[in-house]
């Protein structure tokens, strides 16, 4: 074995042959031959110390999510002539991307909402459309929750989930002009 690092799925392997995931028990979820890779896709997670990436090889995508940051040189020292990409660095978020012309956006944090709208508008996008869909109470964790506090936690009201809002950005006809 010239490489192994856990990930989300179990661990990711490397041999002179193969690069596959494995779960635990040996269950192989994805192996492709090592040679047909054509590009490493990095992606950061919500830990700092993790990454999503994607094996793109001639046979198809492979996903590996929370690989292990550190371990990444070493991984890609295996495969020092294929591309690697990252994506989702600062700066390239959608409202950025020249190439999009519309953006298809839910939220459940207003805060995140305000942010990206704003952020947006400075970057050539207007809300073409919203639709938002209620939260629903959930049943079994409200009467759990009742049970276990003998029926005080009804005074505070049922368990629901998250409202979603959905937004559809479009760009200015302004920034369509300037970029065509």
């Amino acid at each position: 074995m010239l490489f192994e690092s856990h990930c989300k799925l179990g661990k990711i392997q490397v041999d002179e042959a193969a690069i596959q995931v494995v779960a635990p028990f040996k269950k192989v979820i994805w192996s492709a031959p090592r040679n047909t890779v054509t590009r490493i896709t990095q992606k950061p997670t919500a830990s700092i110390l993790m990454l999503d990436l994607t094996i793109h090889t001639t046979q198809g995508l492979y996903e590996v999510p929370s690989f292990i940051k550190r371990h990444l040189k070493k991984l890609l020292a295996l495969f020092p002539d294929v591309e690697v990409v990252q994506v989702g660095q600062p700066g390239s978020e959608w409202y950025t991307d020249s190439s999009r012309l519309t953006y298809i956006g839910t939220y459940t944090d207003d805060n995140q909402l305000q942010r990206e709208v704003e952020s947006a508008a400075l970057n050539g996008w207007f809300v073409q459309s919203t639709a938002g869909t209620g939260g629903h109470v959930n049943v079994g964790r409200t009467a759990t929750v009742a049970a276990l506090t003998g029926g005080v936690s009804l005074l505070f009201g049922a368990s629901r989930s998250k409202d979603k809002i959905t937004v559809t950005f479009g760009r200015t006809s302004e920034w369509i002009a300037q970029h065509r």
